[in-house]
């Protein structure tokens, strides 16, 4: 099917989801904007939205590949990919493989630790809160998710952690953690939003740092991650 961008549905802290001319579908835009510590500080580098859409078309295959189900249909432009309308879970599921940010101040750790078992949290997404963490009561208390859909979504973070963190072995980057997005569409849950440098922590194996210069190049981050991500796979 031909898909015909037409009308702006939102606008977020990294894209905007146009309409088109199936009822069912949309468009998500990437823009050049980078939103860091929780969208507090925002950085902007010429073609990010481009290597965001790459890098996220090659994980949502990744995904495809193993059977998990996510919103990715198929790439639109060098920066947009057409996407599966979702009602949207006002939840964020962290999955997270080695203390760092947030989890190392809350509880004290150690940074850049490897964790001895993978840690799932959940954040309440709310912009004026600061998306405060959860746990899964919570989140039944105020009507985000039934409890089916927590399973799920675990199952499926938990599966996706395996997918990723392999794939990310074989070109010597760790996936110290990264945040999932889940929408309903008919009918099922999926994998929506995106997975990119945007909503993850992707460290070099050997320095155990972000591939930026510290933060003072953060292209060179998407740039070198994206290379390495072209030689294992055929996108």
């Amino acid at each position: 099917m031909q898909y015909i961008k037409q009308n702006l549905i939102s606008e977020g802290k990294t894209k905007r989801l146009w309409a088109t001319n199936s009822p069912k579908h949309a468009i998500a835009e990437f823009s050049d904007d980078a939103m860091m510590y929780h969208g507090k500080h925002k950085i902007y580098f010429k073609n990010k939205g481009r290597l965001c859409n790459e890098i996220n078309a090659i994980f949502m295959q990744a995904l495809r590949d193993n059977n998990v189900a996510t919103h990715f249909v198929e790439k639109y432009s060098d920066n947009a990919t057409v996407v599966k309308l979702a009602e949207m879970i006002p939840m964020e599921v962290v999955v997270r493989n080695y203390s760092a940010g947030a989890m190392a101040e809350r509880l004290g750790l150690e940074s850049h630790k490897k964790l001895k078992f993978p840690v799932l949290e959940f954040c309440y997404k709310n912009d004026e809160l600061g998306d405060p963490v959860i746990n899964e009561y919570h989140a039944y208390a105020m009507g985000l998710c039934t409890q089916e859909e927590m399973s799920v979504m675990c199952y499926n973070a938990m599966r996706i952690n395996k997918v990723l963190t392999d794939m990310m072995k074989e070109v010597g980057i760790i996936v110290a953690d990264f945040k999932l997005e889940f929408g309903r569409t008919s009918g099922r849950l999926v994998v929506a939003d995106e997975i990119t440098p945007n909503v993850a922590r992707f460290w070099d194996k050997d320095t155990l740092r972000r591939m930026d210069d510290n933060g003072a190049n953060p292209e060179k981050e998407y740039q070198e991650i994206l290379k390495r991500l072209k030689t294992v796979t055929n996108m």
